[in-house]
């Protein structure tokens, strides 16, 4: 698997499918000439594609449009329609600015066919012990260089009445779900068990791993007959197809390792014991999880600037709030630690040190070994 620009194919394996949801704001979808009638919409049904359901639409806020692909495979065609819908798009602003944007009301969700992950319950078992370990990196990564995620993909968003209503129950678009994954991986509770793949949802509900679809990682539809997917949900909203590409087969990267480290463990021994280290700064943490998922250094680049550029971003503060696994580079964790604590902190407690150890010598304490 290689990133090529352009409508060339990333070389993604046969049993891979994935459909795409674009999401945009300020866009003209009523009337006479607009994206949702005419010729747009003969151009739009044309190449599969359809309109979201008005509830949906209504999650991106009045003025807003989504577009919902057809099942895709690694394709000249498939990159190719992507680019024509996004510009299709642009084509028709609202009343509401100039352009047709992908603002912060706006995310990108990928899903997969989640059967060449169900197919064997280890395969599954991998991938989310993958995702657990590397999702605050993910989340990092999953967007265009100085464009950290959204606020309400992680908090909740008391802007307009269907948003407040819905925080009620939730708190983002996209919560992590990296830290509850771990602990039921530690627990021994997660259930996966491909037999009772149709059940899975029971066992997320009962476990409460994923049971409600507004996480970064959607697993609620693991097992439906008409919809067996899994979700990636994260990633702002953007027209550009080539971030599309890109977040694709950084997806695809991750759900492929976690099949070859089940199929072919001896093979990726060494990078996926080098990438569950936590005794480790979070850039050797970033550059151990690409040197696992990607061969190409030009492909790794890309998504170590991405996450560079906004690492130290404010949405990403606090991560024992925000549902992230703890702990996953220490490194960084003690020198914030170290960081935070004064020198005058640490020359007053050098001083009572003195003074207790000074105390006992005066009373005549021996405190060697071996007495």
């Amino acid at each position: 698997m290689i990133y090529l620009k352009g409508f060339d194919k990333l070389g993604l394996p046969d049993t891979f499918k994935f459909g795409i949801e674009i999401e945009a704001y300020n866009v003209k979808t009523k009337g006479k000439d607009s994206l949702y009638t005419g010729e747009s919409a003969k151009f739009i049904t044309q190449r599969k594609w359809h309109m979201a359901k008005k509830s949906e639409e209504e999650l991106v806020g009045k003025g807003g449009a989504e577009l919902v692909s057809p099942i895709l495979t690694d394709s000249e065609e498939c990159w190719k329609s992507i680019y024509e819908i996004c510009e299709q798009i642009k084509k028709y602003p609202g009343n509401k600015g100039e352009n047709v944007v992908a603002d912060n009301k706006c995310g990108l969700h990928i899903h997969f066919d989640a059967e060449c992950l169900a197919s064997d319950p280890k395969k599954m078992r991998n991938f989310l012990r993958l995702y657990a370990e590397s999702e605050e990196l993910l989340y990092k990564m999953c967007n265009d260089k100085n464009n950290p995620i959204r606020k309400n993909a992680i908090n909740k968003n008391f802007k307009g009445i269907l948003h407040i209503v819905s925080s009620i129950w939730r708190n983002g678009m996209a919560t992590p779900t990296g830290k509850k994954i771990l602990r039921q991986i530690e627990n021994g509770t997660l259930r996966v068990s491909y037999k009772k793949f149709g059940k899975l949802k029971m066992y997320m509900n009962k476990y409460k791993l994923n049971e409600k679809r507004y996480h970064g990682l959607n697993l609620t539809n693991i097992g439906n007959s008409k919809k067996n997917t899994i979700e990636f949900r994260m990633a702002n909203g953007t027209l550009n197809p080539e971030i599309i590409k890109q977040n694709v087969f950084l997806y695809s990267s991750l759900i492929n390792t976690s099949i070859q480290i089940t199929e072919n463990p001896m093979q990726y021994k060494e990078n996926l014991d080098k990438f569950y280290m936590t005794d480790v700064t979070e850039e050797d943490k970033v550059n151990n999880f690409l040197n696992l998922i990607m061969e190409s250094p030009t492909n790794r680049q890309i998504y170590f600037e991405r996450w560079e550029s906004v690492k130290n971003a404010d949405i990403f503060k606090d991560n024992e709030k925000k549902g992230f696994a703890q702990n996953r580079f220490k490194k960084d964790q003690f020198s914030q630690i170290t960081q935070r604590t004064s020198i005058n902190m640490v020359k007053q407690t050098y001083l009572y040190i003195q003074q207790m150890l000074s105390r006992t010598n005066e009373k005549g304490d021996d405190l060697s070994y071996g007495r």
